[in-house]
């Protein structure tokens, strides 16, 4: 079930990471109207479609930014996402050494 814009409100100016389905509800809010995202992309692309209906642009990479959100296509991007935020939090250097003493 998706969420409305009514049920939770989506528009304050925090950063915002939603992986792999995560999109949708924010799609549907309006959020992402005439903004690049992503979503789940297999099944025929049957996610990517529905978030392209709410008036997102489907960018082609695993993870994308626009402004303060992040959205990706898979539970695969989850840490690629959380470095994201990290850098977005605090610093590109930051995100850096971070995954360094984290091993990658």
């Amino acid at each position: 079930m998706l969420c409305s814009q009514e049920s939770y409100d989506f528009s304050h100016e925090r950063f915002k990471a939603f992986i792999c389905t995560g999109a949708l509800p924010l799609g549907k809010s309006g959020i992402l109207k005439g903004k690049k995202a992503t979503t789940y992309h297999l099944s025929q692309g049957k996610r990517q479609k529905q978030l392209e209906d709410f008036g997102a642009t489907i960018g082609s990479e695993a993870i994308v930014t626009e402004g303060n959100i992040i959205t990706s296509r898979g539970p695969s991007t989850a840490l690629g996402v959380a470095f994201k935020l990290l850098e977005m939090l605090t610093s590109t250097e930051e995100a850096e050494k971070t995954k360094e003493l984290m091993g990658f």
